[in-house]
């Protein structure tokens, strides 16, 4: 399981290795420069969308499971989450 230090870390490092400051980052997923700067440095939490954007800008794969006490569970509980083409298709990514 990933924590948001390590999530905070791999946005950082993925930035980095494309060569890309934060303020290109930052209006490509269509987020401020100071939430960026925030996230990067692990200083506050992000929404579920600003991570999305985030992930889609830099081509990171996303992976939803369920938690570890459900698995192999029939019917077992899984986040309510709209789905990356769900947002592509309404504009929020």
């Amino acid at each position: 399981m990933k924590t948001r230090d390590d999530v905070s870390a791999e946005i950082k490092r993925l930035r980095r290795l494309k060569k890309m400051s934060q303020e290109p980052l930052a209006k490509k997923s269509r987020t401020s420069r100071a939430t960026l700067i925030s996230i990067e440095r692990n200083s506050s939490n992000m929404s579920l969308d600003t991570f999305l954007r985030l992930a889609h800008t830099l081509e990171m794969e996303v992976t939803l499971a369920p938690h570890p006490a459900e698995r192999g569970q029939v019917g077992g509980r899984f986040p309510n989450f709209q789905g990356i083409e769900e947002m592509k298709r309404t504009g929020r990514l």
